[in-house]
C-alpha cells in the first residue's frame, strides 16, 4: 500500500499526489499511454472495417468481431492498469507491464473483459439492430441512431465507473477467482465512492479540452496525469476499506 494515501483523501489531494509523482517522471508514462491509445484506436478502426454491409451475415460478423476485439483489448487495459499501479506504489514501474496481461492471470482478465464486453453489447443491441436493419439515409434515422448509441454509451460509462477497480483488484490479487474479484470490486466501489470517482473524471474534462485544442499534444501530459490519479484513487479505496473493516471488527468485539 502506498505511503501517500493514509486517509480518505479528496479528489484535489489525489490529483496533487499524481502531479507530485509525475514531476520529473513524465517520459515513460507518456509513452505507455500513447501506446495504449494507439492500440485502442487501431482496434476501433478494425471494428469499422468489420462493417461489411446491412444484412444478417454482416450483423453476426460484426458482433463476433466486437466480442473478440474487446475481449482481447481487456488484456491491454489490464496492462496499463498494472503499470500505473506499480508507478504509484513500487516507484519502479516497468513499461513492459503493459503486456503483462498476455503472460499472467489471463483467464481472470479475459473473464473481466468478456463480462464488460457482453454488457456493452447488450446495451448497444438496440442501436446495432436499428443501424443494420432499419435505418435509412434520412435525418430522422440519424437522430434515432445517435439517440440509441448515446443512451447505450452513457449507461455503459456508469457501469464501467462502478466497476472501475476491477483490473486493479486483479493486479493485487492475481490468484483470486473471478467471482471473488467481482465481489471485492463491488465492495470497494460503494455509492459514495462511485460519485467521487465520477467527480474525479469530470475534473479532467477542462484539461482534456485544452489537450484537444493543442492538436492532441497536451494529451501526452493529461492522460498520464489522469491515469496516475486513478491509481491513487484505487489506493485510497483500499486503505479506507481496510480501516472500515478493522473498525467494524473492533466494535463487534
Amino acid at each position: 500500500m502506498s505511503d501517500y494515501i493514509k486517509k480518505n483523501r479528496t479528489n484535489r489531494e489525489i490529483r496533487s499526489y499524481a502531479r507530485e509523482r509525475l514531476l520529473g517522471n513524465m517520459l515513460i508514462p507518456c509513452l505507455v499511454t500513447f501506446f495504449f491509445f494507439s492500440t485502442r484506436n487501431t482496434f476501433e478502426f478494425l471494428m469499422q472495417l468489420g462493417v461489411l454491409g446491412r444484412d444478417l451475415f454482416a450483423f453476426i460478423f460484426y458482433i463476433a468481431l466486437f466480442i473478440a476485439i474487446n475481449s482481447v483489448f481487456g488484456l491491454i487495459r489490464y496492462g496499463i492498469t498494472r503499470y500505473f499501479l506499480s508507478f504509484v506504489t513500487t516507484k519502479k514501474a516497468n513499461p513492459l507491464d503493459i503486456f503483462a496481461g498476455f503472460r499472467k492471470s489471463t483467464e481472470v482478465i479475459i473473464a473481466a473483459s468478456f463480462m464488460l464486453t457482453l454488457i456493452s453489447l447488450v446495451l448497444q443491441l438496440p442501436y446495432l439492430v436499428y443501424a443494420f436493419f432499419f435505418s435509412a439515409d434520412t435525418y430522422q434515422s440519424l437522430l434515432v441512431s445517435f439517440g440509441l448509441l448515446l443512451t447505450a454509451n452513457i449507461i455503459m460509462y456508469l457501469i464501467e465507473c462502478y466497476l472501475a477497480p476491477i483490473y486493479f483488484v486483479i493486479c493485487d490479487y492475481p490468484d483470486m477467482r473471478f467471482p471473488m474479484i467481482l465481489v471485492m470490486t463491488l465492495s470497494l466501489m460503494n455509492r459514495k465512492n462511485f460519485f467521487k470517482y465520477i467527480g474525479l473524471q469530470i475534473s479532467f474534462i477542462p484539461l482534456y479540452l485544452l489537450g484537444f485544442l493543442s492538436f492532441g499534444i497536451g494529451l501526452l501530459w493529461v492522460v498520464p496525469y489522469a491515469y496516475t490519479s486513478y491509481a491513487y484513487f484505487y489506493e485510497n479505496l483500499c486503505e479506507n476499506y481496510v480501516k472500515e473493516n478493522s473498525n467494524s471488527q473492533d466494535s463487534s468485539i
